[in-house]
């Protein structure tokens, strides 16, 4: 039997993930922060797709386009972060995870072949393109899922909050760290407005990030 309310918690989860990217990218929009709102935008898409995976119902559009989307998102942050290494020297910048979280979402939507029910997982019921035929390698998932599972976990133990959103080469609301300094993740978190200094609290938006990696990862492993 499977745990359909578990995928319903999860798909819950998901969607309350992208509401609050989706007021947070609000409040930064009418703050003028730039900072960190194309990883706001990647959870609201990640977010709603993921609870589409979990319960099929609340899937819609052509799965065409939700690889498009993911695709650009992929090469987004692989070019932010080889922009990032350029200007500022060797270092894991912190879009690498969201580049990573990208490829796992473009292979939930050519591999979603772990369940047939309508009320389970990866049961996509989206029209447009057929899905990839075959299974996903049960290595790359197992290493994709390991290393989301991981990166929930540090961001949960490291002291610097907001990181895994805003790195540590970005301000946090109040904008943009001056070129050529690293600052770290809770430095630049002024408040611009009442609204953004309420929705934007690092440990918060951790929380948020940390819920994605783990439905993505726990999505993953479904697949196998």
């Amino acid at each position: 039997m499977k745990p359909t309310g578990l995928y319903y918690l999860f798909a819950i989860a998901m969607l309350g993930v992208a509401t609050y990217s989706a007021v947070l990218l609000l409040a930064s929009a009418r703050s003028r922060r730039r900072a960190g709102r194309d990883v706001e935008l990647s959870h609201i898409v990640m977010g709603v797709a993921m609870a589409g995976m979990f319960i099929s119902h609340l899937a819609f559009g052509p799965r065409a386009a939700w690889e498009l989307i993911f695709g650009a998102l992929f090469v987004w942050f692989v070019v932010k972060g080889t922009r990032s290494v350029l200007a500022f020297g060797p270092h894991l910048p912190h879009t690498a995870v969201h580049a990573l979280m990208a490829v796992a979402m473009l292979l939930m939507y050519w591999f979603p072949t772990a369940s047939t029910s309508s009320s389970g997982a990866l049961s996509m019921g989206t029209s447009g393109s057929t899905a990839a035929s075959g299974a996903v390698d049960p290595g790359v998932a197992f290493a994709l899922a390991f290393a989301l599972f991981a990166r929930a976990i540090f961001t949960l133990a490291s002291p610097a909050k907001g990181k895994a959103v805003y790195g540590s080469h970005e301000g946090g609301p109040a904008g943009p760290a001056r070129r050529g300094t690293c600052s770290t993740a809770g430095d630049g978190y002024g408040q611009p407005s009442r609204l953004l200094g309420t929705v934007s609290k690092p440990a918060l938006v951790d929380a948020t990030h940390v819920v994605m990696c783990v439905g993505m990862g726990f999505m993953l492993v479904l697949m196998v």
